[in-house]
């Protein structure tokens, strides 16, 4: 007799293997997207969610860490969003809000859209099978099968289709307001397409947050084409609570002699990935890939990078800070992949962790994979406690031993906060940094 093995689900892979077949015919899309949500649902039930011995996964095991999958989420309460303060105060942005996973226009800042700036809802061209849209959904093999990006495909509720047309300069930031609102826990996938023409000029921010102290489970997965000579300017601010779960994916293209800087700021939730799957995808194009994360109790946050510097003379600077406290785990996972064709390119990537406990953990995972010979490329990764020198000159000018580390915590990471060029949003994340250290301190 020939003994087949049966691999044993985990209540979260249960809960997805119920869910998907009950909701696939009421999730937005034709026939197409349909299609497309199978494929991606396919792949995850066939392989379960990935753990330890996934090499994408190692530090990160999500089936070990993900104890369910929460039902998708109902409609908000306006009421509590209306009053609610916003993330960044005095910043000008254009709000647009998604609340518990649905495009809410009502509660959006769509006044006055400057000259060549588009916004429209992806459940909406998801119902109408528009092609653009479709051609979209279909990423690359290695990214479609991630298990965060598949998820987002197999469930996304809505999103905005946002365009800025060739030429187009967009002087208002364009903040993307993602709130999760209600009890009990719930889940949301959303995902956001947007293209910059040629020359344009566009700032996207970028707010995860929720309402409640529950475990909210959220996956965002914001996809920016970076048009020939455009300047994009990203930022995303994860601020959920820490019962929450947190997946967020950024999948970019850079066309030639385009500039393109993204920063995330891991602030929240108790585990959370963030990845970026980036690409140089014309020459003489410039990037810049910055983050802090900043953790406390038993939270868990994983930063995981892959960038193909795909064309010749492309300029790019990575680096991400960690502040570590109590029980918590960092990870960074960063891989710039140089083909053969690809030279003069110049790369350049850090980390750096700051362990403030004995119990606080940081895992780093710096790859550099070179095929070209004429590159300037380097990588490196640091981690230590709190300099005791630095620590020892204030405390001998009478500052207090809490406001001493607090100082030095703060410049620890004003080194990557400080290339954030939008001041709103520069000072919101100084006061948010401020507020982890008094509560710290308290």
């Amino acid at each position: 007799m020939i003994m087949v093995a049966t691999p044993v689900r985990t209540p979260a892979e249960q809960a997805l293997a119920a869910r998907y077949p009950a909701e696939r015919t009421s999730l937005p899309g034709t026939a197409d997207v349909i299609a497309i949500r199978d494929a991606a649902f396919g792949g995850v039930d066939r392989t379960g969610l990935p753990h330890r011995r996934v090499e994408d996964w190692k530090y990160t095991d999500l089936r070990a860490r993900l104890k369910t999958f929460p039902p998708a989420a109902g409609a908000a309460d306006v009421a509590r969003i209306l009053i609610a303060a916003p993330a960044v105060e005095g910043d000008k942005a254009r709000r647009l809000v998604i609340a518990n996973g649905r495009y809410r226009p009502e509660l959006s800042d769509l006044k006055d859209l400057e000259p060549g700036l588009s916004v429209f809802s992806l459940a909406t061209a998801l119902e109408a099978g528009d092609a653009v849209v479709l051609a979209a959904l279909k990423l690359d093999d290695g990214i479609a099968a991630n298990t965060a990006v598949a998820l987002n495909t197999a469930f996304m509720t809505d999103g905005l289709v946002i365009t800025v047309a060739e030429g187009a300069e967009v002087a208002r930031p364009v903040e993307l307001v993602h709130i999760a609102e209600g009890e009990p826990a719930a889940s949301t996938a959303v995902r956001h397409l947007v293209t910059v023409g040629k020359g344009a000029r566009l700032t996207l921010i970028e707010t995860i947050e929720s309402l409640d102290t529950v475990a909210h489970q959220s996956n965002v997965l914001t996809m920016i084409e970076v048009g020939e000579g455009a300047k994009v300017d990203h930022i995303r601010l994860q601020l959920e609570p820490d019962e929450a779960v947190s997946l967020t994916t950024l999948v970019a293209r850079i066309d030639r002699e385009a500039n393109f800087d993204t920063f995330n700021a891991a602030l929240g939730a108790g585990l959370a990935r963030a990845q970026i799957f980036a690409e140089f995808a014309g020459r003489d194009a410039e990037a810049g890939f910055r983050g802090i994360t900043m953790l406390s109790g038993r939270r868990h946050a994983d930063t995981t990078l892959s960038l193909v510097h795909g064309a010749e003379n492309c300029q790019s600077r990575e680096l991400y800070k960690a502040v570590i406290d109590g029980e918590a785990r960092s990870v960074f996972a960063g891989r710039i992949a140089v083909p053969a064709h690809a030279q003069k390119t110049d790369a350049r990537m850090m980390t750096a962790s700051l362990l403030l406990s004995e119990e606080a953990e940081a895992d780093a995972k710096p790859e550099l994979e070179i095929f070209a010979d004429d590159v300037q490329c380097g990588h490196g990764a640091t981690c230590g406690a709190i300099d005791d020198d630095l620590l020892f000159y204030l405390l001998s000018r009478g500052i207090s031993k809490v406001e001493a580390e607090s100082m030095l915590i703060l410049a620890f990471l004003g080194e990557a906060i400080d290339e954030i060029q939008n001041q709103a949003v520069h000072d919101a994340l100084i006061h948010r940094v401020e507020g982890w250290l008094k509560a710290r301190a308290a």
